[in-house]
């Protein structure tokens, strides 16, 4: 783990061999369509990726360059704000995986009327195993139960493929957006603690089943329960915002121990749903009338679907019924 601005090794290229037919039985040859990655960090060479050795399908994205590029456009911000930028690095361990996250310490939203600070920041992930492109996004940390989401909202969300080289001018178009942006989301939020789900129900649905959360973490149904008797001050009538809080304090305080970082960044991403759909705030009865249909059809014509608590089936019918769903 790397603190922001801390020098990176380089990524170095090297050939890529093929045991190839010849005619005096097998050999090695240089597949000259590939290319190999390496970090050199101390001692020893890491391979990390094999990549086209095309420059038009791929080009390297140097994660120093990232985390340079990352300290760059923060400093360029602290001429006009005022904020202590906290942030940290991680790769897997292969380093073929890259994140970069960090919070602006002194800029913050605060929505709803009771005292609910989140500070704002940026999430940059990349990789160079020929399938991860380059991305930014906003990113957030409650300081209430320091929990953290990635939000992909179009306006505080860039992406660049390996198909280019790495623009810097994108990390300070991230960074400048999350900070002039940052009143939407505060807005959303308190449109969001003012809106009741019908019931428990819906929640542990949306949790459990549209965001997978049991994938995810170290625990099962009665780990998120627990989690959403803590949080939520009113459990049979949980708002979004309740709902949205225990799925971010799961995956941030017991996501699974054997799950790389990216597959954690997706998991955010999927709870950011919650708050972005397309630009707004999702229409939440059609989201809980197709969250609980999709549910409804998989318990009953998947052999292996299993209940993700006991009931489970009994309450997924007086749902339907609430929302019409036909059998």
């Amino acid at each position: 783990m790397r603190e922001i601005g801390e020098q990176f090794p380089e990524t170095t290229e090297g050939k890529v061999l093929a045991l190839l037919e010849g005619e005096d039985g097998d050999e090695w040859q240089q597949a000259n369509y590939k290319n190999s990655l390496w970090f050199n960090d101390g001692d020893e060479d890491t391979l990390t990726g094999i990549v086209s050795s095309n420059d038009n399908r791929f080009v390297l994205h140097d994660f120093g360059d990232i985390t340079e590029y990352t300290a760059d456009a923060v400093e360029a911000l602290k001429e006009e704000y005022d904020f202590n930028f906290q942030g940290e690095i991680k790769t897997s361990p292969t380093l073929h995986r890259y994140t970069n996250e960090g919070t602006f310490e002194g800029l913050e939203i605060n929505p709803g009327e009771s005292d609910d600070p989140i500070n704002i920041g940026l999430k940059v992930t990349s990789g160079n195993d020929g399938r991860k492109a380059t991305e930014a996004q906003y990113f957030e940390e409650r300081e209430v139960c320091s929990n953290g989401l990635t939000l992909p909202v179009d306006v505080m969300s860039v992406r660049q493929t390996h198909h280019d080289e790495l623009d810097p001018t994108m990390f300070h178009q991230l960074a400048r957006s999350v900070v002039e942006n940052a009143d939407m989301v505060e807005d959303r939020y308190s449109q969001m603690k003012e809106i009741e789900l019908d019931s428990e129900w819906t929640a542990f649905e949306f949790l459990e089943h549209r965001l997978d959360l049991p994938f995810y973490i170290e625990g099962d149904h009665g780990d998120i329960a627990r989690t959403y008797d803590e949080v939520v001050e009113d459990p049979s009538n949980p708002t979004v915002y309740e709902t949205l809080q225990v799925a971010t304090n799961q995956l941030t305080h017991n996501a699974r121990g054997d799950l790389p970082q990216h597959v954690i960044n997706t998991a955010q991403e999927k709870a950011s749903d919650l708050v972005d759909f397309h630009g707004e705030l999702p229409d939440y009865e059609e989201m809980a009338r197709a969250t609980i249909e999709d549910r409804a059809y998989e318990l009953t014509n998947y052999d292996d679907a299993e209940e993700y608590w006991e009931g489970e089936e009994e309450q997924l019918g007086e749902l339907m019924e609430i929302y019409g769903i036909e059998a």
